[in-house]
């Protein structure tokens, strides 16, 4: 009888530390799973869901109502923001796909299963230099399709094909089910409640990043410091292989194909599409250049610019460039202090503040650049892709000719050049 009452007892006990596991976890809801209300100091701010953005947005994004998808990596997902004061005066309900780190395949997996479900009028597609170099070692077959699986296509309910995935329902009650009962979760959502600082890592409903670990981050150690800390890990991706657009042996690539197929789809259900190369800090951009990879960033918008028009009809889609030198990439940073730039956090992502004039230059007719006195970003077509590359060589040597201080700095601190 004692060793039955034992066995209840921790019964008992067991069910509630459990009950009381799923009830904290989904109150707190510290990796955006869940939909739990937000409270002011209490689960408000979610410091772990941006570690967990892969898991999340793409099941997030399903259960929410959208009109436009903002797709890319860690770039758009700090600096476009879903709740633009356009995208709100036109009744537009925009969430950003952005995922940091993640490569096209799940990009564009990732976006073409929400598209498939979902009805959008409007996609923005950041398209990053990094993520379509290729090692000019690697020979492959860039016209192979499907792209190769991995882990993260378990979450997709259909396949690159169209067709329903079977590893779907499994996947989701592992990601959604499965955090409930976890400890780590539990840790998780305990430092999420003591961690409701404003200073603290945070990711919207919308899947917006505000960023506002990185603001702390400044303050604290001030601009030279992120970029100090940013610069040579840029350096090291640009430099540590042969790095080509196109696979060896061909004028095409894998990368390319995904993106070709995510336009042919895109056209072909007439939804508008605004693709836009990322803007980069100045020190951005000289690292692409002091590494060699002047010719083929210049070759990589050649392509895409072909590519897009290619594909669109009736300018259905349209590229535009922010990778331009100019005033707006060009903010000094050696003496910058603690206080945030204007327009960049560090030489690989640019704030909201940049963002929103993007975004209200692709949205306005005319553009935007083509009214005002300083004009940020234009669409690149088949007339100008090459007027636009003597410019931006130009751009660049006028900068240096301006900037010695910040340029001589970048040339002899990573890669060992005088003038």
């Amino acid at each position: 009888m004692k060793s039955n009452k034992f066995i209840k007892l921790w019964g008992m006990i067991f069910v509630l530390l459990l009950g009381g596991t799923v009830a904290l976890n989904y109150f707190t809801d510290p990796y955006l799973l869940y939909g739990t209300s937000r409270i002011e100091g209490t689960n408000k701010i979610k410091p772990f869901a941006g570690t967990h953005s892969r898991q999340s947005k793409i099941h997030l994004a399903h259960k929410t109502d959208l009109d436009l998808l903002i797709i890319g990596n860690s770039r758009p997902e700090m600096g476009i923001d879903p709740d633009h004061v356009y995208f709100r005066k036109h009744n537009l309900k925009a969430f950003n796909l952005g995922q940091p780190g993640s490569s096209l395949s799940n990009q564009y997996g990732y976006a073409l299963d929400i598209l498939r479900e979902k009805d959008i009028k409007i996609v923005f597609i950041a398209v990053d230099f990094m993520d379509f170099i290729t090692d000019a070692n690697k020979k492959s077959d860039p016209y192979v399709w499907p792209p190769q699986k991995n882990s993260a296509n378990n979450r997709l309910k259909f396949n690159w094909n169209g067709t329903d995935n079977p590893g779907y329902m499994a996947q989701y009650v592992k990601d959604i089910y499965g955090p409930l009962i976890a400890l780590g979760t539990l840790k998780d959502s305990i430092l999420t409640l003591f961690n409701q600082r404003p200073e603290a890592s945070n990711l919207h409903d919308n899947g917006f990043n505000p960023a506002l670990d990185m603001n702390s981050a400044t303050r604290k150690e001030g601009v030279k410091i992120l970029f100090n800390q940013k610069t040579p890990m840029i350096v090291k991706s640009f430099t540590s292989r042969d790095w080509k657009i196109y696979t060896p042996g061909y004028r095409w690539s894998a990368e390319f194909n995904k993106l070709q197929f995510l336009l042919t789809y895109l056209q072909a259900h007439g939804i508008e599409t605004k693709i836009f190369i990322n803007p980069y800090h100045m020190q951005y951009l000289e690292i692409i250049d002091y590494s060699g990879l002047s010719e083929e960033f210049s070759q990589w918008k050649r392509q895409l610019t072909k590519i897009v028009a290619t594909t669109s009809n009736n300018e259905t889609i349209t590229l535009w460039n922010f990778s331009d030198p100019g005033d707006y990439v060009s903010e000094p940073f050696i003496k910058a202090g603690k206080t945030p730039l204007k327009w960049f956090w560090e030489p690989a992502h640019y704030r909201k503040e940049l963002g929103d004039i993007m975004i209200t230059n692709m949205m306005t007719t005319p553009p935007l650049s083509e009214i005002i006195e300083e004009p940020f970003g234009y669409i690149l077509t088949p007339e100008n892709i090459e007027t636009s590359l003597i410019e931006y060589t130009l751009k660049l040597k006028k900068y240096r000719s301006g900037q010695s201080e910040e340029v001589t700095f970048i040339k002899a601190k990573y890669f060992s050049l005088t003038e």
